[in-house]
Parts: structure tokens; sequence; C-alpha cells
């Protein structure tokens, strides 16, 4: 027998084939059969597998004699088909020697054409006689109903065992003439035997020692198991002690090789972990729901590749040739009921996560993630919000994406008011054209905004891959690794190809990346491996969203729950295996714990009238009186229909939208209660219709609890009487990243626009009116302005204040100017322009040094600006007299969220404290 495992050909799946044919190639392959029976035919199996958009054949001979033609049939390049065929025969072979020499030779007329060697199986009759110290056999021609005797030659002290169950090996009797050993036996099965020399018994070496373990007398409460990589374990602690200071949850951290110990007898084997889990699963009264597999995956699982990944070993699916058909999943390890484990229907039984990491920094990254969700810095509005991102597709799905992702969005809309849904169609972006293909800027700019405010989850429907998505390039890695969203991290839902292609040692996929990023990115994605197909991931999608609000036994699911849910709900399809949840199945999202409820407001809300709305904290219907914090009242105008562009492939589709904000700030809550003011502006949509308001409210408490909720019944529309109006434009100022900054100051190409805003009546954010949205302008080029209604919120319980921030990307270096023009509630506008210099990424730049006051007599402060925010910087300051003369030296560490240093206070003393000559310096 031959076989080598040197390549995976598509990176997917167990199996591995060995030597590489080109076109034109040839290849000989020798085998030794001592004691040949020469007067029996030889049957050589062969097994290969080509890649030929051609039909092509193996010649095969054996010993310089022709057997037969192996015909491999062709493949085609449409997408989405078998990558290479797989094909076989069988020979019949009259040896004339005991050695045999086996050709291949490879034809095609595709000189791109590969192919590679499977196996050669080659079936022998020897004559029974022992060469060297054991000899394996069996007879296929022996098979009856009678007792057949056996005899071995050269055979003295020989034992005889029947291997045919290994697990229940049986010493056989023999008799010995001379160096003759015979044995008799059943012939009613083909059975395997072995003969050994039982003087030259093999050995057991020591290998090393195995400290003492009891998986199997683990506890039956564990609900939450960490199979962690040994280089991992510090990590996988801190998160399971995480858990039990946080959730009273009962975890166990586990290696492999610990599992390995005890269910396969310390070698690596992927059953073993799911024997471990069955084994602890059927425990009575057992409380077993989340695994998660702390350590990243690989497609190689006997380290062939370099820089492998193999920390917790994945199963791979038994195709290895075809895209749609292969995959890889972790599922395996969740089938726990009887009879489950062959991907027959089954279903999963515990909720399952993995977290892709190959370092022990990746490992703290992830941990760190988990912690700071739950921290008070990342409570948030931002946990009321979902966005649905779908592609334009293209000439075979049309509006495919478009359509699927609305439908879903729809359903949240319909069925949980408190959650505010935000679409991003590509479709609804002009693209520009580029040498490199159709792109979409402002797709790109809406998904890093998005990321930017945060959402309680993110769901992309549409074309992808592992380095981003779509064919514009709406989402890319470096886009990702730029993300800073550290307090407001969503969940990923992407029903795309590969995007989370985990298990390639040679290449990171997007999706982890957008799992691994330090300041930002995801808390954990619901994510595909390989290629899958829109109407499977439309119904696994649709699953998904049903449950990610649904309530099981009174409590919101944890990943493992939802994943679970989903999984089951969806199908056991290959389509369905190659989901896989990225993160960590015990983690909770963050759905706030009560409700709010609206006490007053009035029936109807008209342009330019003045209206209080009041309302309180509540849970279950009982108002919760000692609650105590802020509310976050956003206040939408009626529901409209748009339409997309219909640009390329699409045609322009109508869909609802509910995003004309009318207003959006903050008001205190003491003793449960809250009341806010504000003016409608001027631009509402007059026709009469249901608004919406969405609530986020937190406490102040060291450990925050927060609530949400919503009211649909009142009206919008018409326009007040009696207005006395308002004729004062609003008052602007302008900062970049701080309000330090001065203008004409330095920043990297990442800038914030930091805007505080006053008017007596309030700030225009509807966008119905023509020319009346919050405008930003960079560098005077009007025909793309950015619109910034989103992005302003008036100030805590004053909705004659507010701010707007928001954040410009990969802007080029060198000199810009930036103009802001707001308005009113009744439509007076007022504008402010600063201006800023971007510095060359990678280069740390000093300017802009300021002493204040100079001259002086007492003291003076020193400050200066700098392009590297968020950062330690190690400064040293050094005063000079005017003739070269060192008289003072600064040495301190600095750490600020802006790009300003300062201020750093010289009394005007010497380094010993002694007064200095008055002068320059």
């Amino acid at each position: 027998y031959h076989e080598q495992e040197l390549e995976n050909i598509i990176h997917s799946g167990k199996k591995w084939f060995g030597e590489r044919f080109s076109y034109d190639n040839s290849q000989n392959f020798s085998f030794s059969f001592p004691n040949l029976i020469l007067s029996e035919a030889v049957n050589i199996k062969t097994a290969v597998v080509g890649r030929s958009l051609q039909s092509s054949n193996f010649k095969i001979n054996a010993n310089s004699t022709f057997l037969s033609t192996l015909n491999v049939p062709n493949v085609v390049t449409t997408y989405a088909t078998e990558y290479a065929k797989e094909a076989s025969n069988n020979s019949l072979f009259n040896s004339n020697s005991s050695n045999i020499d086996v050709n291949l030779e490879y034809f095609s007329g595709d000189s791109g054409a590969e192919a590679w060697l499977n196996y050669i199986e080659i079936n022998a009759r020897r004559k029974l006689k022992l060469s060297g110290n054991d000899l394996t056999f069996r007879d296929v021609e022996s098979l009856s109903d009678e007792i057949g005797k056996f005899e071995i030659e050269n055979a003295s002290e020989v034992s005889v065992w029947d291997v045919t169950n290994p697990t229940n090996a049986k010493f056989l009797q023999t008799n010995s003439s001379g160096s003759l050993v015979s044995f008799n036996d059943s012939l009613n099965s083909i059975k395997e035997y072995i003969a050994f020399n039982s003087s030259a018994y093999l050995t057991p070496t020591l290998h090393s020692s195995v400290a003492n373990q009891d998986l199997h007398g683990i506890s039956n409460n564990v609900e939450f198991v960490i199979v962690s990589h040994p280089d991992f374990l510090s990590a996988a602690n801190r998160l399971a002690d995480f858990h039990l200071e946080k959730d009273n949850m009962n975890s166990i951290v586990v290696t492999p090789q610990q599992i390995y110990n005890e269910f396969s007898s310390g070698m690596q084997d992927i059953s073993a972990i799911r024997d471990f889990l069955k084994h602890q699963y059927n425990k009575e009264n057992s409380t077993l729901k989340y695994l998660l597999l702390f350590g990243d995956g690989s497609y190689d699982p006997k380290n062939r590749v370099e820089n492998n990944t193999n920390f917790i070993v994945t199963y791979q699916s038994a195709n290895s040739t075809h895209p749609t058909q292969t995959y890889v999943t972790d599922d395996y390890f969740g089938l726990l009921d009887e009879d489950e484990g062959l991907f027959i229907n089954d279903l999963v039984d515990i909720g399952i996560g993995r977290f892709p990491v190959a370092t022990l920094k990746e490992a703290n990254i992830l941990v760190d993630k988990v912690e700071r969700y739950y921290e008070k810095s990342s409570f948030g509005s931002w946990r009321n919000d979902v966005a649905f991102i779908a592609d334009d597709g293209d000439a075979n799905d049309g509006n495919t994406h478009m359509w699927q992702a609305d439908s879903l969005a729809n359903h949240l809309a319909d069925n949980y008011d408190e959650i505010n849904i935000q679409k991003i169609y590509l479709d609804n972006y002009y693209q520009e054209s580029t040498p490199g293909g159709p792109r979409s800027s402002a797709t790109q700019s809406a998904i890093n905004n998005k990321v930017d405010k945060g959402a309680l989850l993110i769901n992309y429907t549409g074309h992808g891959g592992p380095l981003g998505l779509t064919q514009e390039r709406i989402l890319e890695v470096d886009q990702i690794n730029k993300w800073s969203n550290i307090d407001n991290l969503p969940l990923f839902m992407t029903a795309t190809c590969k995007f989370s292609y985990f298990d390639n040692p040679e290449e990171k996929s997007a999706g982890e990346y957008v799992l691994l990023n330090e300041n930002g990115g995801a808390i954990a994605l619901l994510s595909t491996t390989r290629l899958v197909f829109v109407g499977p991931n439309y119904n696994l999608n649709t699953k998904f969203i049903q449950n990610i609000f649904k309530k099981q036994d009174d409590e919101f699911p944890r990943l493992g729950d939802l994943f679970k849910t989903t999984k089951v709900l969806s199908g056991t399809s290959a389509n369905n295996r190659n989901f896989t949840l990225l993160g960590n199945p015990a983690l909770r999202l963050a759905y706030p714990k009560y409700d709010v409820r609206t006490t007053i407001v009035s029936d109807t809300l008209k342009a330019l009238s003045e209206v209080t709305i009041e309302g309180e904290i509540e849970e279950d219907g009982f108002f919760i009186s000692d609650f105590n914090g802020t509310i976050y009242p956003t206040v939408y105008d009626k529901e409209l229909i748009k339409t997309t562009l219909g640009q390329e492939s699409c045609t322009p589709m109508p869909y609802r939208d509910q995003n004309n904000i009318l207003y959006k700030g903050a008001a205190t809550v003491k003793d449960g209660k809250f009341s806010f003011s504000f003016i409608v502006p001027k631009d509402i949509a007059y026709n009469y219709g249901a608004g919406k308001i969405s609530y986020y409210a937190v406490s102040d408490d060291e450990i925050p609890v927060d609530a949400s909720g919503s009211e649909k019944e009142f009206v919008i529309g018409g326009s007040a009487e009696n207005v006395v109006y308002d004729y004062d434009e609003a008052e602007l100022s302008l900062f970049i990243n701080t309000r330090t900054f001065k203008d004409g100051g330095i920043t990297d190409e990442n800038p914030i626009l930091i805007a505080d805003v006053f008017d007596e009546s309030g700030i225009n954010t509807v966008g119905n009116g023509i020319g009346h949205d919050i405008i930003a302008v960079l560098d005077g080029n009007t025909s793309n302005p950015y619109v910034l209604n989103d992005f302003y919120e008036a100030a805590k319980d004053d909705f004659t204040k507010g701010i707007i921030n928001f954040p410009f990307y990969n802007l080029e270096k060198g000199e810009h100017t930036l103009t802001l023009k707001v308005w009113d509630v009744f439509n007076n506008s007022s504008e402010a322009t600063i201006s800023f210099v971007v510095s060359e990424e990678n280069e740390f730049t000093i300017a802009d040094y300021i002493t204040y006051p100079n001259p002086f007599s007492t003291s003076t402060d020193i400050y200066f600006q700098h392009n590297k925010p968020n950062q330690n910087l190690d400064i040293v300051l050094e005063i000079y007299s005017i003739t070269g003369v060192l008289v003072k030296r600064f040495e301190e560490t600095y750490n600020d969220d802006g790009y300003r240093v300062g201020p750093i206070n010289w009394n005007g003393k010497d380094e010993y404290g002694g007064n200095l000559s008055a002068g320059m310096y």
C-alpha cells in the first residue's frame, strides 16, 4: 500500500492527496512482496484526483507491462463547482517477480492541468512464511462454512493471535513440526491474524509522566466547559472566574491533552473531546449548556503546513474536492444524543463557540473584551440599535440580498418597537468607477460610522470572502483594523461566503480580524467558514432574527443558546454546518434589564409646538422607584417609504424607513421618573401619522442597570398655532479631537469633528427639508457633503444646547478645512469653519509650541501638539539660554486621549532652583 498525505488541495476536508502530476508527468512507485505466489494474479487499485478543463487520463504500467488507462473526468470553471475530480480503477497483473514497480503517466490536453495520486493498493497472495519477527495476514479466498487449516513456514517459537476484533484479541492454539506451525480455525468470516516470534516481543518505552487527573469525576453541575490549549490557560481561567463572579456559573477548564489521556489513550482524537462532553452530558441532572474551544483551529490536524494553528482540533468533512460540499464545523462536539455523530440529521445539544487565538496576547484581548462588555463604560443607547447591511447583488441575484435583509429588518421593526433599525443597503449609495472595479466609499463610511456609534447587532447579507465584503469592497481588513469602538461592541451576523475562514493557517480571515481587534471590532460573530448559498443563508438568518430577542425561561438567551436554537431550527445541511460562532457562548448580549413606559405625551405633535413628555422605569409592570440616572430619548417622525437607486443589476426597491429624528437628547431620571421637552422642527412631514419614541436609560450606580422601551401611541403632523418665531441663528464652536485643539493644529488621518451648538429653539435634525440637513463640507467639496443629522445630540435636560461628534477616516496628508452648517428648528442657518493638518501616519509629529504667558515674570505654561493620541508619551523638554546653555530639563510620562500636551509649568528657575537672569530662553 502506498499513500502520502502531502496536499489538501482546497484547504478543507479530511482527504489529503499525495504526489503531484503536471500535464505530462510520469512517476514510479516500487513495492516488494517477499514469498509472492507468482502463479496467482495481483490486484492493483489506483486512486487519483485530477483538475483539468479537458478529459485527462493516467496510463498504468507494472514492471513495464501496460495494465490500463484510468480516465479522469474534466472540471468546469463555473462558480461553486467541483475543484477536482476523483477516479479509481482495478487492474489484474501476473508478476514474474516479488518486486513490482508501478508507473503512472499523466496525460491532458490542458497545459494547466494538475493531478494527484491518492493511493495505490496492491492485493497479492503470499506464502505463509515468516520473514522477520512478525507476520500479519488474512485470506479473502478462504471464506466458507468449513474449518480451515493454516500452515506457517519458518515459524519456530511463533505465537498466533486472532486480531479481527482489536478490542477482543484471541490467542490460538497451534501445532509445531520443526519450523512449521499450523492452526485450525472457522472460515465463516474473513479474519485477521498476526504471527510473531515469542522470543522477540516488542517492548514499550517510557514516553513521559502523566499527572493524576479525573475528568470522569467532574460534578454534574458544570454549565460551561472551556477546552483550552495549554498556552492560553491563564486567560481561560480568568474567563471562568469572570463568569463565576458575574453569573454564578460553574465552569471547568481542561486541556485537550487531559481529555485525550482519559478518552483516547493519550492520542489526539477529535472524538475524544466529544466523548468527554457526552460523558458529562449523560450524567443524571447534568447542567451542561456551553462549550468554548479556546484556541485556533486548522484544516491540518497533523502539522504538515508551516506555521500551523492546530491548537484545538477541528472537524473536517469527508469531502475535500467540492467547495460547497466541504465544511469545517464545531457542531460535531455538540452532537451528544444517542446514535449521533455521523451528521445524519444530527442536531446540536449545547451552545458551542470558539476563540480562534494563536497567542496568549490574542487570548487576553478576547477575555478583556468580554470583561469590558459588562463594564460601566460600555452602557449606552447603542444597545437599542440594530443595523442591516445588504449587497446590491449581480446579474444572477438582483435585489435578492436587499429583499432578504429588508424582510429580516421589518420583522424586528414590527415586533420590537424599542429597536432602532438602520438599513445600509449598497444600492442606496452612489458608486464610483475605478480601475479596480466599482467602489462605494459612501457605503464604507456608513458602515464605519455605524460601528463607531455602536449597535447591539450588525447583520450582513450578500457576497463576501475572507478579505472582506462585496465586489465594491465596502468592508476590508485595513478598515476593520482601524475601528476603535471598544465600548460599544456589536455582535456580527454575516450571511456570506468564507468571511470567517478561521482554520486556514496561511491567512487570517476578515472575521477573525473583526473579533481580534484590540480596540474595537465585535464581541462575537455568527459567521461562515466556507462557500454558502443565498437560500439556506436566509433560512438560517431568519431563525436567528426570530430568536435573538425572544426570552427563554424569562431570560434573554446567551450566545450559546441563540447559536443552538438557530442551528436546530435551520436544518442540518453542509451550508448550515459552515456557520460557526466565533466568540464566548456563555456571554449574554447587552440586553437592557428594565422597561421604560411613557406616562404623559401629547396625542399630536405639531410643527413648532413645544412638547413635554414624561415617563417612568418599570420591571414587569411594576414601578422602579429607586432608579436614578439618565434617559436618552429619540423621537422619530413617521415611517416613510423610500426607494433604492437601481444601479448595476438592481431595480429600484421600495423599503420602509423610520429614521428622521425630531429630537435626540438626554434627561435626568430621579426616583424612577423623568420628563423632557423640545420644540418640534418646522421640517416635519405635515401629514398625520404615527411617530415613535425610543428610550434608553442607565442608572448612576457603580454597577449600572439599564432600561429600554418605546412609545408609538401618538400622532405627528400639522402645524402649531400662535407660534412666536425665532430669527436668531445658532452659535457654533468647532474643535478637532478634543476641545484643547487650536485652529490649524495637527491630527492623524482619522480625526473627529467636535461641535458645540447653542440655539434657543433647538437644532433641526429631521432631514425632510431640502438643504436643511446638518452638513459638513471637507475642503470645499460641496458635491460630496457629509450629513450629520444622526450625530447631533441635545444636552442633558436642555434642548437648546447640543454636541456633534463625527469621525472622518483615511484623510490625505496635508492641510484641510472643514465647514459645518446647521439649521435650527425654525430653519435659521449658521455655519463655522476650522482648519487642521493631517500628518504622516507613521511619522511622529510635534507642532505648535506655545508658552503662556510670554513674556512672564513668575511662571509660564508650555503646550505643544502631536499626532499620536491614546498612547503613553515619554516626554523630554529642555530649556536653553540664548547662548545654548541647558538651564532646565523636564522628564515625564504623559497619557491623554487628545493631541495636545500641556500645561507643563516652568517657574523660571534653573535645574537647581536658582533664579535666572531676565532674557530670552
